[in-house]
């Protein structure tokens, strides 16, 4: 696939997430946080696995030597990740859930760093801070006194952790999963995540049994469809490709595109928004290459290339 189809798939699966984010604090307030998020990923699953077995079917020997992965990715970024987000969601907005993820980009390059020694270019890390300014720019609505006295709620807090989470995800196959397409590592994944949440609902969850009214029902189907089965496939190809911090930075749509939608649905947007918006896109196109901010003169590199010494100081 081309870097161009690779970037439209990963704003698309941005576009998705921040579905998520809408549709799950919806749904939240009607059925448990559980229930959201397991059957989200059993309807996921249940769509991924047999596809998987006819397109490409499954090795049990490559299952085997890639089950710590495997399982560290079901745990973490498929399981704790979505518990922590839905909780969460029930004690915070959507936007505010959506823009502290907005700092995963930069705990997934730290991470990726120490796990998987990914250096990081210039334009990926310029790139990374306008998409932090952004975010911060529009949590704080442009005041710095609004900055200064702004605090972590509760469930801000487990957004936060859902973050980390989430962080880990992508730097997980590298160097732990061998012998897999995207497509046996993202299903496998999500399969994995779903029977923990659906063990841990069983337990935990009294309405876990109990058929949600349709409009949840519908959303919940969305977001195990557009939101983990296509989204997470497209991600964990996208990882692939272009390396788990290249990535990253498209999480930072993820808050503008929950604002659009809200705005969609009703909701106002400030001028801070805007603003913080336009950093974070600019951020996502410099770190992807499709904007420069310096270009050097192709004379210069042609005299650099020539004559070597003359760049030298005497």
């Amino acid at each position: 696939m081309s870097a161009s189809g690779i970037y439209v798939r990963l704003v698309l699966v941005a576009l998705f997430w921040a579905s998520v984010f809408q549709i799950g604090k919806y749904a939240v307030e009607v059925v448990s946080p559980l229930f959201a998020a397991s059957w989200r990923f059993m309807i996921a699953a249940a769509v991924l696995v047999p596809i998987i077995a006819m397109r490409e079917g499954w090795s049990l020997s490559a299952l085997r030597r890639s089950a710590f992965g495997l399982l560290v990715m079901s745990a973490i970024g498929v399981f704790g990740f979505n518990v922590s987000l839905f909780y969460g969601l029930r004690m915070t907005s959507a936007v505010n859930g959506a823009l502290i993820m907005g700092f995963t980009p930069a705990l997934t390059a730290v991470l990726s760093t120490l796990v998987n020694r990914e250096s990081l270019s210039r334009q990926q890390v310029v790139g990374m801070a306008l998409g932090i300014a952004g975010v911060v720019v529009v949590v704080s609505k442009g005041s710095w006194h609004a900055l200064a006295a702004m605090s972590l709620s509760t469930g801000d807090l487990l957004v936060m952790v859902g973050s980390l989470c989430f962080a880990i995800y992508p730097i997980i196959p590298k160097r732990f999963v061998h012998g897999m397409s995207a497509l046996q590592t993202t299903g496998a994944s999500i399969a994995g995540g779903a029977a923990l949440m659906a063990a841990f609902a069983m337990m935990a969850a009294p309405d876990f049994l109990t058929p949600p009214p349709l409009p949840i029902a519908a959303g919940i189907a969305f977001m195990g469809l557009f939101g983990s089965a296509v989204a997470y496939l497209w991600w964990n190809q996208a990882v692939q490709h272009m390396g788990a911090t290249s990535v990253a930075v498209f999480l930072n749509l993820v808050p503008i595109f929950t604002a659009l939608i809200g705005v969609v649905l009703g909701q106002s947007i400030s001028i801070a928004q805007v603003c913080g918006a336009g950093l974070v896109i600019t951020g996502v196109l410099y770190s992807s290459g499709k904007l420069a901010f310096f270009r050097r003169p192709q004379s210069w590199a042609r005299l650099d290339t020539k004559h070597p010494a003359a760049t030298q100081v005497k």
